[in-house]
């Protein structure tokens, strides 16, 4: 995966929270035929840099403001285990696969259960855990 470093020249705090809703991910097919990642957090000044590179690229994904539970980021396109307590104050917990996506329906970021959904959020009680993504672990599905 090959990481755009952007530096941001202002100390300014909503810059800095800006930047990392902005987080994307793009995979882009190689010549060899197999896919690359690259992915970044663009500053307002290389946004539009960003996306006139990749704006002909299907496979741009957007970072979800999560992070799983060894602190890596979730996008739309990956692949999670969803950890969850299930009846009240059993200890009890109940664990699924999906794939992240953005549906416009409820506007937000989701796990696909095929037939419905479930929102992407941090709550108590709630573990995510990025096992792959959709172009190198199809299978996982």
């Amino acid at each position: 995966m090959q990481d755009i470093k952007i530096k941001d020249k202002t100390p300014h705090c909503s810059k800095h929270v800006l930047a990392n809703r902005l987080c994307f991910r793009a995979w882009i097919e190689s010549t060899l035929g197999n896919y690359m990642a690259i992915q970044g957090e663009p500053d307002l000044e290389t946004l539009g840099s960003f996306m006139h590179h990749y704006s002909d690229c299907k496979n741009i994904m957007q970072f979800t403001g999560l992070l799983d539970k060894n602190g890596n980021k979730i996008f739309e396109g990956d692949i999670v285990t969803y950890k969850r307590s299930v009846g009240n104050w059993t200890g009890q917990t109940m664990t699924t696969t999906h794939k992240i996506i953005f549906t416009e329906e409820v506007n937000a970021f989701v796990m696909d259960y095929g037939s419905s959904y479930i929102k992407l959020r941090k709550h108590w009680g709630y573990e995510y855990e990025v096992i792959g993504n959709i172009y190198e672990n199809p299978e996982l599905l």
